[in-house]
């Protein structure tokens, strides 16, 4: 009975080891960490959803901002980053648009003073935007997403916690264009944000975090910064239009969330 409640301890060890990496060092505080999500929402059932991943549910989100809070990180636009950001920089990014950014997110980042920047796709309000990568067609689950409106992006602006950047027109998957395609969907999808808001979009995610080398050149071109998900910490070596993100799941607890930022990596 011993020998067995030990292997069984030592199998859940290792699986725990293997999952979390806890024996990693650490990553310099010095490195501002990006943070990448998606949605702020509870989760559907899990025979009814892929995606629940990309959701993390507000109690969870809040928590992680307390954390964040008790342990001295402040946050930062993406078009606010420099080599002059001090020690425990974190900037909060959200992909794609969600209405749920509005709803669930916003209040909590007022509550403890937290900015974020927010990249959305300009057709996001067509029912048929959203893609499954894996299976390289429509999604319906995300597609039944409800997704802000140019009038909750105007109150998200007036908040002046957020920034709004550009995901494209229509959530492509870039390298799969042509250099003309691309840049229609980088510039016309800065030109429309910048005209329908008033304001100057300077960031940029590319979706899927597919790109080539066309697109990191369109990007420099148009952009301040532009956001991938490599996973890692924002080091000096990194191009301004090669941002590397730490993705937040929504299926990880918050050991898996401190770990993420102390250790600077997702996995």
């Amino acid at each position: 009975m011993i020998y067995l409640l030990f292997f069984t301890f030592l199998i859940g060890f290792i699986i725990f080891s293997i999952r979390f990496k806890w024996w990693r060092k650490n990553i310099d505080f010095k490195y501002p960490r990006v943070l990448m999500y998606h949605m702020i929402s509870k989760h559907l059932p899990k025979n009814k959803s892929k995606f629940n991943r990309l959701r993390v549910e507000p109690t969870e989100f809040e928590k992680q901002l307390i954390w964040l809070k008790k342990n001295g990180f402040k946050s930062y636009f993406m078009n606010e980053i420099s080599s002059d950001l001090p020690e425990k920089s974190v900037i909060l990014t959200f992909d794609d648009g969600y209405k749920d950014n509005l709803i669930n997110a916003l209040p909590l980042l007022k509550k403890y003073g937290f900015k974020a920047t927010i990249f959305i796709v300009c057709n996001r309000l067509d029912n048929n935007w959203a893609s499954d990568k894996d299976l390289n067609k429509s999604s319906p689950e995300l597609n039944a997403e409800k997704m802000l409106s140019d009038d909750d992006v105007k109150i998200l602006l007036e908040s002046g916690l957020i920034e709004i950047g550009s995901h494209t027109l229509n959530h492509v998957n870039l390298p799969k264009l042509s250099q003309e395609e691309q840049e229609n969907e980088l510039l016309a999808s800065k030109n429309e944000i910048e005209n329908k808001f008033n304001i100057r979009c300077e960031s940029f995610a590319y979706p899927f975090g597919f790109y080539d080398q066309i697109s990191l050149i369109l990007a420099k071109k148009h952009y301040k910064f532009a956001t991938t998900t490599q996973n890692d910490v924002l080091k000096s070596s990194y191009e301004n239009n090669e941002i590397p993100r730490i993705m937040i799941s929504g299926r990880s607890g918050m050991l898996n969330f401190i770990l993420k930022i102390k250790k600077g990596r997702a996995r």
